[in-house]
């Protein structure tokens, strides 16, 4: 803080400088003769020393002088101490106001950062989340329903739209869209139109309406897009499209590119361990040669449909089928023509049954059928036609060396069993008792209660 600066003492200059007032004043009144006239003059007052006036009038002139030049003197020493102190109080507000300025940018600054900072642990938060439930996804669905909603959390702001392959890879569907334009997204696109595809990397574009290299990007409140590719590997999952009206030369900052670059790779990795998953299991539940159901395939089906019939009140029947002399099939013509006749039998099968119905490879030359809401008089008349069926096609059929019969054993539940497995025994009991009678027909089983036997019905 300035404060005035107090006027100096008086220096030995003016004390020079009184008496020189001083003596210039007794000259003058010497050669005047001032001092004979003022006596003449105050001669009737000399009792009160009027007489002596003239000195002490030139010595007060003397002081008077002096202290009015000294006080004009320190007034223009504080003036200029005044204009001083002015002066460096305007810079030190200056220098305020620039620091409060700078201040005041620094915590905008600043709270802008931490902002970021907390959006961007957000953001974290939810890739990794994200990460957790992508993992934990039983189906490709799935997989498409947690990614849309973890992109709409990315990117709330933006108009954007989430496309995923369909079966074939060949167009893409639009999977989920929100933003100011969402509904003019299209709601499918060809691959071969689709240059994030024909690039396989993310497609940019900044071009007037009618130039866009992007067709389907072409309309007349679209400025800007930018497209990233989900894939993994050079397989193509989905693509992720954002757009803009407004020219901007990134609609994404680079930040935000790169996590959103980042979530595409993360999804395509999760896409592509679904498909391996299901490509594994499809091989290791798939009969290679026939390409039905395997054992394995089969899994739980028979006891998830023996639960909905119970639930539901209606029967699950089971049929065993054997190719009556496979082995001498194979002796006589060889293992290729054997896999050739399997591979038929498997097509007459399949062809033969419903939707709902599952056919599998049993093992080696054995067949097994479950025939939802079907009762056992309704699978016992149903296989016997296909016997009939599958024997007048291998007679015309290349693919058999000599015409095929089949042994069939079936099972109901709830009727017979409502265990799967046991189930399953039941049938091939009843296979057992048709192979026993002279194959070529189907058995179904009769419970030991039943007048303790198996009906050996003949086909």
């Amino acid at each position: 803080m300035f404060r005035f600066r107090k006027p100096e003492r008086r220096s030995t200059l003016d004390v020079w400088i009184a008496c020189g007032f001083f003596l210039v004043a007794y000259i003058a009144a010497a050669l005047l003769d001032l001092n004979d006239s003022w006596r003449l003059w105050t001669q009737p007052f000399r009792m009160i020393g009027l007489d002596a006036l003239p000195m002490a009038l030139a010595i007060t002139v003397g002081i008077v002088v002096w202290f009015a030049w000294r006080r004009w003197q320190e007034g223009e020493e504080s003036r200029l101490a005044l204009s001083e102190t002015v002066e460096r109080l305007q810079v030190e507000v200056e220098e305020r106001k620039h620091a409060q300025e700078i201040a005041q940018v620094l915590s905008e600054t600043k709270n802008e950062v931490l902002d970021n900072e907390y959006q961007r642990s957000e953001q974290l938060a939810q890739v990794s989340k994200m990460g957790d439930f992508l993992a934990a996804a039983s189906s490709p669905e799935e997989l498409k329903e947690i990614s849309a909603k973890c992109l709409r959390n990315l990117l709330p702001h933006l108009t954007v739209g989430v496309m995923f392959a369909d079966k074939s890879f060949s167009r893409w569907q639009l999977h989920s869209a929100w933003g100011e334009y969402h509904e003019r997204i299209h709601p499918h696109v060809d691959a071969e139109q689709c240059w994030v595809l024909r690039r396989g990397q993310q497609y940019a574009d900044q071009s007037n309406t009618q130039t866009m290299l992007c067709n389907e990007a072409n309309v007349t409140e679209l400025k800007t897009v930018a497209c990233y590719p989900i894939f993994c590997r050079e397989m193509q999952f989905g693509v992720l499209h954002i757009r803009s009206a407004e020219w901007q030369e990134h609609i994404l900052s680079a930040e935000e590119e790169k996590m959103i670059v980042g979530v595409c790779n993360t999804i395509g990795l999760h896409f592509y361990n679904a498909q391996l998953r299901a490509e594994l299991s499809m091989a290791s539940n798939r009969d290679e040669l026939t390409g039905l159901l395997n054992r394995r395939g089969l899994g739980n089906t028979l006891k998830r449909e023996i639960t909905a019939a119970g639930q539901q009140g209606y029967k699950v029947t089971v049929a065993m089928i054997d190719i009556d002399h496979f082995k001498a099939y194979n002796d006589t013509y060889g293992h290729p023509e054997g896999d050739k006749a399997l591979k038929f039998i498997a097509e007459q099968l399949a062809s033969n049954l419903r939707a709902r119905d599952v056919v599998a490879r049993y093992g080696g030359e054995e067949f097994i059928l479950v025939l939802p809401n079907t009762t056992k008089a309704e699978a016992y008349k149903k296989l016997k036609a296909m016997l009939v069926s599958i024997n007048k096609a291998s007679v015309s059929s290349s693919e058999c060396c000599k015409p095929i019969t089949l042994s069939i054993g079936i099972a109901t539940s709830p009727d017979d069993q409502t265990d799967e497995e046991r189930l399953v025994k039941l049938a091939d009991t009843a296979l057992y008792a048709a192979k026993k009678r002279g194959r070529n027909c189907v058995i179904p089983y009769i419970s030991p209660h039943a007048n303790n036997r198996i009906a050996t019905t003949q086909a």
